[in-house]
C-alpha cells in the first residue's frame, strides 16, 4: 500500500474559495513549485491543505512556524515524512549526517506533494532545500505558504 501522506481530515466546510482552489489545482497539475503568498491569517494554509488533499499524490504537511533556526528545515521535513535518523537506514555515513541528503535518498524515486507551511522566517533555507529537492527528485512537487515569495 502506498503511503497516503499526513494531511488531517478537516471537520469544517471550506466555502467561498472555489475559484482560488480551482486555479491552484490547475497550477499543481503543471508546476512543481508554487508559493501561496499573503498576510498572516489570510487562509494560505487552509487553501494549501484543501488543494493537497485533492491531489492524486500523497500530500505531506510540514509545519515550519515553530522552527527557531533555518538549519532545522531539512530535519522538519524528515520528521513530517516520518523519517528520523534512527528510522532511516542511510547507505552512507554522509547521508546519515546530512538531512538534505537523507531527503534526496528517500524522495528520489517517489512521487509526492510537500506542503511547506509558514516559510517566511526561514525563507532562505526553504528556498535552498526546495531547489535541491526539485533538482534531484523528479517526482516531488512543493506547495509553500509564506508571507513572501521563495524566490526560486
Amino acid at each position: 500500500a502506498r503511503p497516503s501522506g499526513n494531511l488531517r481530515p478537516r471537520l469544517t466546510s471550506f466555502v467561498g474559495r472555489e475559484p482560488e482552489l480551482a486555479r491552484l489545482r490547475g497550477d499543481l497539475a503543471r508546476l512543481r513549485l508554487i508559493t501561496l503568498t499573503g498576510p498572516g491569517g489570510s487562509g494560505k494554509t487552509r487553501l494549501a491543505e484543501h488543494a493537497a488533499a485533492a491531489d492524486p499524490e500523497p500530500g505531506w504537511l510540514v509545519e515550519l512556524a515553530r522552527l527557531d533556526h533555518p538549519a532545522a528545515v531539512p530535519g522538519a521535513v524528515l520528521s513530517a515524512l516520518g523519517l528520523r535518523e534512527s528510522t532511516l537506514v542511510a547507505r552512507e555515513k554522509a547521508a546519515a549526517e546530512d538531512p538534505a541528503a537523507q531527503l534526496v535518498e528517500h524522495c528520489a524515486n517517489r512521487r509526492m506533494l510537500l506542503v511547506l507551511d509558514n516559510c517566511e522566517h526561514v525563507i532562505g533555507a526553504v528556498a535552498e532545500l526546495a531547489e535541491h529537492l526539485l533538482t534531484h527528485c523528479p517526482g516531488v512537487r512543493i506547495l509553500a505558504t509564506s508571507r513572501e515569495p521563495l524566490g526560486v
